[in-house]
């Protein structure tokens, strides 16, 4: 019990170690174009574009009655978003130091919510295009696009200086909980409503 005990207290104080070191190295080595490009990319995955974004979807998707894909888009989005903004209450986590961030960013740190919800919407955008894209052949470059995006999305938010890796580590494994959820309530909605049109068809 001892020798666990020590080696998760060694295993904290590696994480937070890497943490202090990445915020310093980035704090070093920012590229004045490269900050413009961030300090505009990180905004994919403010919580408020994100939702705006789910809602454009959830629209497009009534009016092509896909209301499986509907309900899997808001558990996904709204799951993300809500336990992180409950977790962050929680651990209360400070942010890296002010004066070696790019930008300014209110709120706790832990965890990154524009990771958690980037991988919620990107990550369910990449599986409609896997589900519903057409023709096929598009399908693989346009799902390797939303995958850049999300990693893009964390890195931008480690290269200005307003999260720990651990922050935005965390972030994408509760994003993709809720993604991985969401995905499996379209899928059983989508089940229940060709077996309904399926039993329609036989009477």
């Amino acid at each position: 019990m001892a020798e666990r005990s020590r080696y998760n207290y060694l295993m904290f104080n590696a994480v937070i170690s890497f943490d202090h070191a990445t915020e310093q190295f980035f704090d070093l080595h920012r590229i004045p174009a490269l900050t413009t490009f961030f300090t505009w990319f990180t905004n994919l995955g403010d919580a408020r574009i994100i939702i705006i974004l789910g809602l454009s979807m959830a629209i497009v998707l009534m009016r092509h009655h896909r209301s499986a894909y509907m309900a899997g888009l808001a558990v996904s989005i709204f799951g993300s978003v809500g336990f992180s903004y409950l977790l962050k209450l929680i651990v209360a986590r400070g942010r890296p130091m002010p004066s070696l961030a790019a930008i300014d960013a209110p709120g706790y740190s832990f965890p990154s919510m524009h990771a958690a919800c980037s991988m919620a919407m990107y990550g369910f955008l990449a599986y409609m295009i896997y589900k519903l894209l057409q023709p096929l052949h598009h399908r693989a470059p346009l799902v390797a696009a939303t995958a850049i995006i999300i990693l893009l999305i964390g890195f931008s938010r480690l290269y200005l200086g307003v999260h720990y890796p651990s922050d935005v580590a965390a972030g994408f494994v509760i994003g993709g909980f809720f993604l991985w959820l969401g995905t499996a309530v379209a899928m059983r909605l989508e089940r229940q409503t060709r077996n309904a049109v399926w039993r329609g068809r036989r009477r």
